[in-house]
């Protein structure tokens, strides 16, 4: 009888030297080798802004944990980012337009919602669930 297929998923520790190693992975990922040079830099420019977000913003220099898992349906360029750190942004803020200039926190939400179709915030049990579709058309913005 063959084995289920078990779904991908990367945890890491909530670290920016962790976040680091996770994108130089991920570069070499099947999924993302399958994208144009242009993709695959959008995508891995999202992940990075998300995690290291959850990182700073989350946790804020407490210990914990982050989960990356890549959605079916979408290689490459769907992902699901689970955390256990602190509520995440209100969800008015997932709305914000690209700044003129950057903010003293720099670009983050608006950077990440300019470069996604699809971007979901939800809290379940305890867990940030983050939910992004990275644009395939990234030249757009």
């Amino acid at each position: 009888m063959p084995c289920a297929k078990r779904r991908e998923r990367h945890v890491i520790a909530a670290d920016p030297a962790e976040v680091r190693s996770l994108l130089e992975r991920l570069e070499r990922h099947p999924a993302l080798a399958r994208l144009s040079a242009e993709e695959r830099d959008c995508t891995l420019l999202v992940l990075a802004e998300v995690l290291n977000n959850v990182v700073e913003h989350g946790y804020g220099g407490t210990p914990g944990w982050i989960g990356l898992t890549p959605l079916p349906g979408r290689p490459g360029l769907g992902w699901r980012i689970v955390d256990r750190a602190g509520q995440g942004p209100a969800p008015l803020a997932l709305m914000r337009d690209m700044p003129l200039v950057a903010a003293e926190g720099g670009f983050g939400i608006p950077l990440i919602r300019a470069l996604t179709d699809r971007l979901a915030l939800r809290r379940k049990r305890g867990l940030n669930i983050l939910t992004v579709e990275v644009r395939s058309d990234c030249s757009a913005v």
